[in-house]
């Protein structure tokens, strides 16, 4: 006698396998338990990418005001930092010989210096930029060659007035960048 196959053993009975689809409490607490461990691992890893991006803002607004002072200094030219709190943007500016404000450029790639911190750090912007003299919004802060801040006309570059109090410019992580009236000297606070 052949058994008959259509009562095989492919109909599997039992509590395993009368289920019809669907999750068990236990099934849906373990996802939940590990997307847990996923999100308190993530969370601080983000927060971490957020200062690392806050940190480097203010080191690109250090350095491009540090570099317009020691580049002054050593070629005994004034050099300036525009700073365009509409734009987030800085761009370095220098006089030639003949009195003439040109942009700095870049000798690897023949660019000119400007940094645009909206761009470069998402979530990041100028502020607000009080110069040396008083005035506040857009401006230059120019430095000569013993570094000493001041300010000048924005067409012709001629010499305007020493700064008589620091320039200020905050940033929207609430970082202030100053550089100090009487030496140059560029610090954050």
């Amino acid at each position: 006698m052949i058994p008959n196959r259509t009562q095989s053993s492919s109909r599997k009975t039992g509590p395993l396998w009368s289920r019809r689809g669907g999750y068990t409490i236990l099934e849906l607490m373990l996802i939940v338990v590990i997307l847990g461990i996923v999100a308190s691992t993530a969370i601080p890893v983000m927060n971490q990418s957020a200062q690392a991006r806050q940190a480097a803002s203010r080191d690109e607004v250090l350095r491009l005001l540090e570099f317009a002072r020691g580049r002054a200094l050593a070629a005994g030219m004034p050099v300036g930092v525009v700073v365009n709190a509409s734009t987030s943007s800085m761009r370095l500016i220098t006089i030639d010989s003949e009195d003439e404000v040109l942009d700095v450029v870049d000798p690897l790639d023949g660019r000119s210096k400007e940094s645009n911190l909206s761009e470069m750090f998402a979530g990041v912007s100028i502020v607000s930029m009080v110069n040396g003299d008083g005035t506040s919004g857009d401006g230059t802060i120019w430095f000569d060659f013993r570094a000493e801040p001041h300010t000048r006309d924005e067409v012709s570059g001629a010499f305007d007035a020493v700064f008589s109090q620091n320039a200020t410019i905050t940033l929207s992580t609430d970082a202030q960048i100053v550089v100090h009236a009487g030496s140059g000297l560029v610090v954050q606070q």
